[in-house]
């Protein structure tokens, strides 16, 4: 090779390897010769973008032969697609609600889309907007940002209430919650379900578990007398055993919360960009289109 050659070959070496050395340190820095990102996006961490989801509930997020499906991993890739992320840059990481909040914190993932209830000034305004602290927001057709101790949120997505799921032969029986007075009712832990039913009925005898699909198996061995929860999830469950197993109490419903997208406390905008990212997918009309969908195949009805 000619000692031209050779300095053009060193070149090009020296350039790529600075290029992959930016991609390296810099968050969000596309790689070589691959389009670029908006710079006016802010993104969480590099090029791949890392999302907490549930795998274990139907309707919501399910792994299933192969992939991960269900209301919310479609919410999560509307959102990564208007942060400037191409589907190939999302991974999408189980999550349980018991531990959901720490692998956020430690930087396990970059945002948490798992069921997750924004804190209560955001869920009772029964608003969209930009919360202050008190509820009130900045208008019609934004999102709120809320935080608490563990993060930031952008929300909602979803409302629902609280129900029980329970054997198809106690369906009758279970007219209230008066009826969960002294018996079992298991609960994920981490959920909030124990603490909302114990606020309505605090004679139930809560068994905690780890994670649904162990709640519903207690319930088929008796071991349960039914499974307290936020009634959408519920409905995924029933609808995942054919009824046959598990219904949903609808006479029971008590409480109601809303559920937002989680993201590092510090991470205040990206927290408004996520906002900013489902206020344009309830005004396209993709969100209802998602709810009408987690419905039809589950026959959730708020």
């Amino acid at each position: 090779m000619s000692k031209a050659g050779m300095m053009r070959r060193g070149r090009m070496a020296r350039a790529a390897g600075a290029c992959l050395a930016a991609a390296l340190m810099l968050p969000g820095a596309a790689a070589c010769g691959a389009g670029q990102v908006d710079s006016s996006i802010i993104q969480p961490n590099g090029p791949i973008l890392t999302i907490g989801i549930s795998s274990d509930v139907p309707g919501l997020g399910f792994w299933h032969e192969g992939a991960y499906e269900g209301f919310e991993v479609n919410v999560a890739r509307y959102v990564a697609g208007k942060l400037g992320y191409a589907r190939k840059q999302i991974v999408f990481k189980q999550v349980m609600p018991a531990d959901r909040a720490a692998r956020l914190a430690d930087g396990g993932v970059d945002m948490v889309v798992e069921a997750m209830p924004t804190p209560d000034e955001s869920t009772d305004s029964g608003q969209s907007g930009e919360t202050d602290g008190t509820g009130k927001t900045d208008g019609p057709g934004k999102a709120i940002v809320a935080a608490d101790d563990a993060a930031q949120y952008a929300g909602p997505y979803l409302s629902t209430s609280q129900s029980v799921l329970v054997r198809p032969e106690d369906k009758v029986a279970m007219t209230g919650t008066g009826a969960l007075r002294g018996q079992t009712v298991c609960t994920v832990k981490g959920s909030g379900a124990s603490e909302r039913l114990l606020a309505t009925q605090p004679k139930a005898d809560i068994e905690e578990r780890g994670s649904y699909p162990q709640c519903v198996t207690d319930l088929m061995t008796g071991k349960a007398k039914a499974v307290a929860g936020d009634a959408v999830i519920l409905a995924g469950l029933a609808h995942a055993q054919a009824r046959d197993v598990g219904v949903v109490a609808r006479s029971i419903s008590y409480g109601k919360g809303s559920y937002g997208i989680a993201v590092p406390k510090t991470s205040k905008t990206l927290a408004k960009n996520v906002a900013d990212a489902l206020s344009d997918m309830r005004s396209d009309g993709t969100l209802k289109e998602y709810q009408q969908q987690l419905q039809a195949e589950t026959g959730w009805k708020e």
